[in-house]
């Protein structure tokens, strides 16, 4: 996060305005209460106010990497505790060092230096105070911002992703390929061509009751997931083999709902429909230093001109995952021959970003 002070020519310009209104503040009680000359007026105030005015800008990086919350409190208090002990010693003592240097002949002025002391640290606290509030606030509001960006983001995102969860997911093609599979079934196989209507059937309505920010266990939707797969085996026979392994730990972690799905879609789309061989989709599980990793491998023919998509799929998951968890690193696809790879790393739920 930057500077506030150095955020713009603005802010630069109010922060040390302001300490050139101190400044003029502490000069007419010097000169116009107290009746020093001009030359120790000005500068008692130009010593004790730019001293602090360098330390304000300092007082950033204790405020900045110190944000109070329960459970380090504490460390906050001692850590402005410790900075404004060690300000207010440094200050007064380069400031008097300075003034006595200056002005040590001048009995007057030095009795009120010493005296005014007292007056000096309680000064010094309040700026200390007013300044650490500011550089607060100023975080407060920056973080609130983000906040809102992200939010109005994240509600846009959503949006497309639910248009495109009607788009490609559930897209016309497949529904129509269904269609014709069971249409064929019903007069070879009228037994099959009921179980698949019900399997569509099944799979439509888990696909249009849940939204893109809902969350369901690995378990309800690898059901899901054999569901459209049983569904494609149909058109495909022999030619598509898939397989799952999936151990208990894994089947009840929280994922986002149809996050997979486009996965699997892809591994058909650009691996079973272009090759001539038989096609295998795999996947596995395993939790890996506090992450739930999954791998989806299916084959693919590298000589096949590649089918023209909708270029979503794998940007949709990436953004999901990038908003759920505000992390951009969950997901990498690798190619190794013949064999297409997907990896993602799924935190638990209680680390993805709020909604």
């Amino acid at each position: 996060m930057q500077h506030p002070v150095f955020l713009n020519k603005r802010s630069v310009s109010v922060y040390f305005g302001l300490w050139a209104l101190i400044a003029g503040v502490h000069f007419s009680i010097f000169y116009f209460v107290y009746y020093f000359p001009i030359e120790v007026s000005l500068a008692d105030s130009m010593v004790f106010n730019l001293l602090f005015c360098a330390a304000g800008i300092a007082m950033w990086y204790i405020v900045r990497y110190s944000i109070p919350d329960q459970k380090n409190i504490w460390n906050v208090v001692f850590n402005h505790l410790s900075f404004l002990t060690l300000t207010l010693v440094v200050w007064n003592g380069i400031a008097y060092t300075i003034l006595s240097a200056i002005f040590g002949r001048n009995k007057v002025y030095m009795d009120l230096l010493m005296v005014s002391i007292p007056n000096k640290i309680i000064s010094g606290i309040i700026f200390y105070i007013v300044i650490a509030l500011a550089y607060y606030l100023f975080i407060y509001y920056v973080n609130l911002q983000e906040k809102v960006k992200v939010e109005s983001r994240l509600r846009m995102v959503l949006k497309e992703t639910e248009l495109n969860m009607l788009k490609s997911q559930i897209n016309p093609h497949f529904l129509f390929n269904s269609l014709n599979s069971i249409s064929s079934l019903t007069i070879t196989n009228p037994e099959k061509a009921r179980e698949m209507v019900i399997k569509l059937s099944d799979f439509l309505r888990y696909s249009v009751s849940n939204n893109a920010t809902s969350f369901t266990t690995l378990e309800q939707e690898m059901i899901n997931i054999r569901r459209y797969l049983e569904i494609e085996k149909v058109r495909f026979g022999d030619k598509l083999l898939f397989g799952f392994k999936l151990d208990g730990a894994c089947r009840t972690h929280q994922v986002p709902v149809m996050l997979l799905q486009p996965l699997f879609e892809n591994a058909i789309k650009h691996g079973v429909y272009e090759s001539t061989e038989q096609v295998s989709i795999d996947m596995d599980c395993e939790y890996r230093d506090g992450y739930l990793e999954i791998r989806i491998v299916n084959d693919f023919d590298p000589h096949a001109h590649p089918r023209k998509g909708t270029g979503i799929g794998l940007n949709n998951i990436r953004e999901r995952l990038r908003l759920l968890y505000k992390n951009d690193k969950l997901l990498r696809t690798v190619v190794d021959g013949t064999r297409f790879s997907v990896y993602l790393s799924l935190p638990n739920t209680d680390n993805k970003g709020s909604l």
